[in-house]
């Protein structure tokens, strides 16, 4: 982990993390979402000359994927579950913002453990299903990336079409608690935290 640097960029209109990961001596990289409006991203990629081989989607509402036709050469990488999010607008919940879109985009599959490699790394799958019924994190090395599963003193809304509050808790408390204490969680909204931080003085557990 000694040469990857972590850069975080808070991209679109609802303030997403969207995460750049990279080898700062072979200058390759990937992306954990792509927010709307990722110019910024897209410019400290050219000016850092880093090569992006793929985008890992957390899931598929409207402002963690509003960003991939920027990035059209890239592997993207989703949960089967759902990739129908990616042409329904009521789904992506792009529609509910008066903005609707669909991204017309082939995607390679995440399933529950699976490895993708990425130098002499290994970013492990975890299906995280509750907030949408595709919800992955990723956890690289004592990194993990948790979309809008949970969040710094909060889990992600369950208000919203095909998101479940059971499901969440369950993926909560039954796959992502039982992680190191010292795990740093980087979520799809606000600040990191730790497990330990969230297991102790998370309220909805």
């Amino acid at each position: 982990m000694n040469n990857l640097v972590l850069e975080t960029f808070v991209l679109g209109s609802l303030a997403t993390n969207s995460y750049l990961i990279f080898d700062k001596q072979d200058k390759k990289g990937f992306i954990i979402d792509l927010p709307p409006d990722p110019l910024e991203l897209k410019e400290f990629i050219e000016k850092e000359n880093l090569d992006i081989l793929f985008c890992l989607l957390t899931h598929a509402h409207f402002d963690h994927i509003g960003g991939l036709d920027l990035f059209k050469n890239i592997k993207v990488y989703l949960h089967p579950q759902d990739v129908p999010f990616l042409t329904d607008v009521s789904l992506n919940y792009s529609s509910f913002l008066g903005d609707p879109f669909v991204v017309d985009r082939d995607c390679c599959l995440l399933n529950e453990g699976d490895t993708i490699a990425f130098g002499n790394h290994s970013i492990e799958v975890i299906h995280t299903p509750g907030h949408t019924p595709g919800g992955v994190s990723v956890k690289l090395g004592n990194w993990l990336f948790s979309g809008d599963t949970i969040f710094c003193r909060s889990i992600g809304r369950t208000d919203i079409p095909l998101a479940s509050t059971q499901q969440i808790l369950a993926s909560i408390k039954e796959k992502l608690m039982k992680l190191p204490e010292d795990t740093i969680v980087y979520p799809g909204h606000g600040h990191s935290t730790t497990i330990g931080e969230e297991r102790r003085n998370n309220p909805f557990l």
